[in-house]
């Protein structure tokens, strides 16, 4: 177990943070590991706990360290994911600097491609996965149309890990999870189980082509739902788009 050197000069917090980020990062604490304690770290380096403690709540920010209390109580190395990028999304989201029509432009610019890569690429169990979200949302239909939607979103999530690019599954990931919470739940009452099922519908459209190995063709079809689904939530949330953008989306595709 890697040890830390004592600050010599004043870089505080600053200093803790950049050591234990080094050693993150150089995997001297892998994922899941368990980093020394609080007290341990201020004797190691020679400054106070709360310097620690300052270090770990930035550390925490970025999304390296996951901090528990209770029984486990400490500061945990995270597995990478994309949370931290996801709650800048959010911040520009609620900041009025993000909308719906900057979510669907650059969803355009990355799934229709994500599918174009997994129709070349997929093998059996991705299909089968696929297969298996489609039906689950179909399924939560009846009992929770919210859950449902929730779960059929995330069917381009499914797409983009197929590429085994850890940058665009990283990308659809936030872009998605950021902003198709808050639209689901402004539409609960708008959208309807009819809906829900052509979403789904189109879905196994492109999984069909992604099924048989036709990369154009599921390019195409993640295109065209993209397009859809933009004009059916511009109808129900007519406020959430920037008019600039919808202009040279509907110019664009001759919407």
């Amino acid at each position: 177990m890697g040890k830390f050197k004592s600050l010599k000069k004043p870089l505080l917090s600053q200093g803790v943070e950049l050591a234990i980020k080094n050693a993150i990062l150089e995997e001297t604490y892998k994922a899941g590991e368990k980093l020394p304690s609080e007290r341990e770290l201020a004797g190691q380096f020679q400054v106070s706990r709360v310097t620690v403690r300052e270090a770990f709540r930035n550390l925490q920010s970025s999304g390296l360290i996951t901090v528990k209390r209770g029984i486990h109580a400490g500061a945990y190395v995270s597995e990478p994911n994309p949370d931290s990028i996801t709650e800048n999304f959010q911040n520009l989201i609620r900041l009025g600097h993000i909308d719906y029509s900057h979510l669907i432009d650059a969803r355009l610019y990355i799934e229709p491609r994500a599918s174009e890569i997994a129709a070349k690429y997929r093998d059996v169990e991705d299909l089968q996965r696929l297969v298996r979200l489609l039906d689950t949302a179909e399924a939560l239909a009846a009992k929770s149309l919210k859950r449902a939607r929730l779960i059929n979103v995330s069917f381009h999530l499914e797409v983009a890990r197929i590429t085994c690019n850890p940058i665009i599954v990283f990308i659809t990931e936030s872009i998605t999870q950021s902003y198709s919470a808050l639209i689901i739940e402004k539409t609960q009452t708008q959208l309807t189980g009819q809906h829900l099922q052509e979403f789904i519908g189109e879905h196994r459209d492109i999984l069909d082509s992604i099924s048989k190995k036709s990369p154009a063709e599921a390019y195409e079809k993640t295109r065209r739902h993209l397009l859809k689904t933009y004009i059916t939530y511009s109808k129900v949330f007519p406020e959430a788009h920037e008019t600039g953008i919808d202009r040279r989306i509907r110019q664009d595709y001759n919407l």
